[in-house]
C-alpha cells in the first residue's frame, strides 16, 4: 500500500496558485474582475466565510484546501471591481518574480494547513469499478451491550446503524471485511472484552445474508477468507481489542496498522464514536491504505453537525443541559455565533443563575465557572441573542426515590431563605417546559444535548422526556431536530422516541470535539475530497485578498 504522491500534488498545488495571482495581477492592472472566496462545509473551522488577511499570509489559506488539490472551482461574482491602486507600492514593483515567490509561500502553507481537516473524501463518491470485486475492510462502532448472564446483544442499534454502508458495499459487489470491538462492563465498573461472535449472529438477522464469523482479526486465517469470498459477501473478524491487539489498537502500533490496512484494497471508516481517537484500526490503516473514505455514519454525522448547523433553517434554537458548565462552555460559546435563542437547563443552568446571584440552595453547581457563565451571558447580550433559563424548579431533599419534592417558581430563587437548606434542583418543572416548548415552536432547527434534569432517576425525568417528547412533535412537523450526546440519546432511547428525530448522533466525545471545531483524527486519516469548491468572498475594501510583494 503506498502513500499519497505528495511530489505531484505540491506541483500541481504550485501551478494553481500561481495562476490564482496571476489572473489577481491581471485585475490589477486592468482594472476588473471581483472574485468571491469561501468553501463549501466540511467542518466547523472550514465552514465559515474567512475575513480577508492583512498583508500577512495567517489568513489568506482556507482549511478547506486539502492534503492534495485534485480540483478546485472558482467562481467569479458579480459586482464592482477593485484594483490595487490604493497601495503604497506603484504597480511596477509587482514583478513576475514577486508572484512566484508568494505562489512558493501560499503552496507551503496549504500543505501545512491541508493535513488537519474533518473535511474528507466519502464512500458515495466512490464510482463502481473502485469496489466491485475489491476487498474492503470497514470499521464500525459494534460496542453493543451484551446480557449479563448470556452472550445474547441487548441492544443492536448500532449494528443497526452500521447497516446501510454494508448493503451498499454489498450492492456494489465489494467483499466485506468487517473490523469493530466490544466489551462487556460489570456491575463493579469492571470492562473486559469479549467476542464477537455474538455480534456475527445479530447482524447476519438484521442484513437477511450469512456474515461469515472469524475468530481472528488479522493474519493467514483472515487472508485466506478473504480470499475465498465472493462479490457481495460480509465477514466479521474477531475483536480487534481482545488478547494482545487490544494495546497494539489503543496505541496506534504501526506494525498492527499495516496488519489491518493489507488485508484489504479500499478503507473505510464508518466508526463516529471513535473518530476522536488515534487508534491504529482508525488513523493508522486508514493513512497507510491507497483508498480511505468515511462510510455513511460518517457522511450523515457530518451533514447533521456541520452542514446543518452551520447553515440551518432558521430559526435556530439550542437547547443544552447536563452537569457541567466546564464540559460544554466551548459547545455553548460556538453556539453563541449560531443561534437566534438557547434555553439553559440542568445543573448548568444553576451554575449561570448562581453566577448572577439566584439562590438555588444547595444544588450542583460549579463555582469556578462563574466567570465563564457571565462570559457567556454578556456574549448573547451584546449578539442580541436571548439565553433562557427555567420557569420553575423540582427541589428536593435527596437523590432516593422516597426524597421529599417542591417546585419553586424562578421568581423565589432572587432572594434566599425560599429554597429550603440541603435542598437541590433536580428537574424543570411543568412552567419551564411550557416556556421552553412555547418559545422553540417556531424554530425551523433545533439542536439539543444535555438532559434538562437528573433524568436517570425516574422521579426528576420528567422534564427531559416531556421536552423529548415536544421535539419529536416537531420533527414531524418537519423541522430539523438534531439531538447528540450519550446521556440524552440515553433518555430518547428510554422513551422509545430516537427514530422520531430528524438526526441522532452516535458519538460522544466525538461529537462535542466536532462541535467545538477540534479535527478529529479519524476523520482527519481518510482522503481528502475529490474537489474543494472555492470562492473568494466580496471585497469591499479597496485592499487586495493576496497581498502580493
Amino acid at each position: 500500500m503506498s502513500a499519497h504522491p505528495k511530489g505531484h500534488a505540491r506541483t500541481a498545488l504550485l501551478i494553481f496558485v500561481l495562476a490564482v495571482c496571476s489572473i489577481l495581477f491581471s485585475f490589477s492592472t486592468h482594472g476588473v474582475g471581483r472574485v468571491q472566496r469561501g468553501v463549501k462545509p466540511a467542518s466547523l473551522a472550514a465552514h465559515r466565510l474567512f475575513a480577508r488577511a492583512p498583508a500577512g499570509l495567517e489568513r489568506s489559506v482556507p482549511h478547506s484546501l486539502l492534503r492534495g488539490i485534485h480540483r478546485v472551482a472558482f467562481k467569479p461574482s458579480q459586482g464592482t471591481p477593485f484594483s490595487f491602486s490604493s497601495r503604497s507600492r506603484v504597480q511596477s514593483e509587482i514583478t513576475t518574480k514577486s508572484i512566484v515567490e508568494r505562489a512558493e509561500e501560499i503552496a507551503n502553507a496549504i500543505e501545512i494547513q491541508d493535513l488537519e481537516s474533518n473535511n474528507r473524501r466519502m464512500l458515495s463518491t466512490l464510482s463502481d469499478e473502485a469496489l466491485e470485486g475489491k476487498v474492503v475492510l470497514l470499521r464500525a462502532d459494534l460496542n453493543v451491550p451484551l446480557a449479563e448472564d448470556s452472550e445474547e446483544v441487548v441492544d443492536d442499534q448500532r449494528i443497526k446503524d452500521s447497516i446501510p454502508t454494508i448493503q451498499y458495499l454489498m450492492k456494489k459487489g465489494a467483499k466485506v471485511l468487517i473490523i469493530g470491538h466490544i466489551e462487556r462492563v460489570s456491575k463493579t465498573g469492571e470492562v473486559k472484552e469479549v467476542s464477537m461472535a455474538p455480534v456475527a449472529a445479530k447482524m447476519s438477522e438484521l442484513l437477511n445474508e450469512v456474515v461469515t464469523f472469524v475468530s481472528d482479526c488479522t493474519g493467514d486465517r483472515v487472508k485466506t477468507v478473504s480470499q475465498s469470498m465472493g462479490e457481495g459477501s460480509v465477514a466479521l473478524l474477531e475483536n480487534i481489542r481482545l488478547g494482545d491487539s487490544g494495546k497494539r489498537d489503543l496505541e496506534n502500533d504501526p506494525e498492527f496498522a499495516r496488519e489491518l490496512a493489507g488485508l484489504a484494497d479500499v478503507y473505510v471508516l464508518d466508526d463516529f464514536s471513535d473518530s476522536h481517537l488515534k487508534l491504529a484500526s482508525t488513523v493508522g490503516a486508514a493513512e497507510i491504505s491507497t483508498l480511505s473514505v468515511g462510510g455513511y455514519v460518517i457522511e450523515k454525522e457530518m451533514e447533521y453537525l456541520v452542514k446543518k448547523i452551520e447553515k440551518p433553517r432558521r430559526p435556530f434554537a439550542a437547547i443544552v443541559g447536563g452537569a457541567r458548565l466546564s464540559e460544554k462552555y466551548e459547545l455553548i460559546n460556538r453556539l453563541l455565533d449560531k443561534v437566534d435563542g438557547i434555553f439553559i437547563g440542568g445543573a448548568i443552568a444553576n451554575t449561570f443563575l448562581m453566577a448572577l446571584g439566584y439562590k438555588l440552595g444547595d444544588s450542583l453547581n460549579e463555582p469556578e465557572q462563574y466567570k465563564n457563565a457571565r462570559r457567556l451571558e454578556l456574549k448573547a447580550r451584546n449578539r442580541g441573542i436571548k439565553i433562557m433559563y427555567p420557569e420553575d424548579f423540582v427541589f428536593a431533599d435527596g437523590y432516593e426515590k422516597g426524597s421529599l419534592t417542591t417546585c419553586i417558581p424562578f421568581t423565589s430563587v432572587e432572594e434566599p431563605g425560599h429554597v429550603p437548606s440541603g435542598w437541590m434542583n433536580l428537574d424543570a418543572g411543568e412552567s419551564s417546559m411550557l416556556y421552553c416548548i412555547s418559545t422553540i415552536k417556531s424554530a425551523e432547527t433545533v439542536f439539543w444535548n444535555g438532559p434538562v434534569g437528573a433524568e436517570e432517576v425516574e422521579k426528576f425525568a420528567y422534564g427531559t422526556h416531556a421536552l423529548a417528547a415536544s421535539l419529536a412533535g416537531l420533527a414531524d412537523c418537519n423541522k430539523t431536530v438534531i439531538v447528540a450526546g450519550r446521556d440524552t440519546v440515553a433518555a430518547l432511547d428510554k422513551i422509545n422516541l430516537r427514530q422520531d428525530m430528524t438526526h441522532v448522533s452516535t458519538g460522544a466525545a466525538s461529537f462535542l470535539d466536532l462541535m467545538e471545531g477540534k479535527i478529529l483524527p479519524g476523520l482527519n486519516a481518510l482522503d481528502p475530497p475529490l474537489e474543494v469548491e472555492v470562492e473568494i468572498p466580496d471585497v469591499n475594501e479597496e485592499k487586495p485578498i493576496f497581498d502580493i510583494d
